[in-house]
């Protein structure tokens, strides 16, 4: 192999490994049902949530985003998660703020969001 062939095939290489990763794949797959977003909105709403005092926090989890390694996601409150239909793996329903989202563990990958709804 002549010393050009090589610098262009090595460049190509580069090149290829510098692309910005896409969305992960799963994100138009799973969502929150109806039924599970009545749930988790009736259980805020009624006596069952946690007390709504002081400012609501700002919307911070978008679908498609991936959750950051600063940021603490709390789980559901038990009340609520006896009263939702288990997931498979590798999915969760956490508290981010005062979002309730639909996380994937293995990539973190925010699949759907409930916003301003937790708090």
């Amino acid at each position: 192999m002549q010393r050009r062939e090589f610098l262009v095939l090595a460049s190509l290489l580069i090149a290829g490994c510098a692309t910005k990763p896409s969305a992960p794949p799963e994100v138009a797959g799973m969502r929150f049902s109806d039924a599970e977003r009545k749930k988790i909105v009736d259980f805020y709403a009624s006596a069952g949530g946690r007390a709504r005092t002081g400012p609501v926090p700002a919307q911070r989890a978008k679908a498609g985003d991936l959750l950051v390694s600063g940021q603490r996601p709390n789980k559901l409150p038990v009340d609520l998660a006896k009263l939702l239909p288990d997931l498979p793996e590798p999915y969760t329903r956490l508290v981010l703020g005062a979002d309730v989202v639909l996380v994937n563990r293995d990539s973190h990958a925010i699949l759907d969001v409930i916003p301003q709804i937790a708090y």
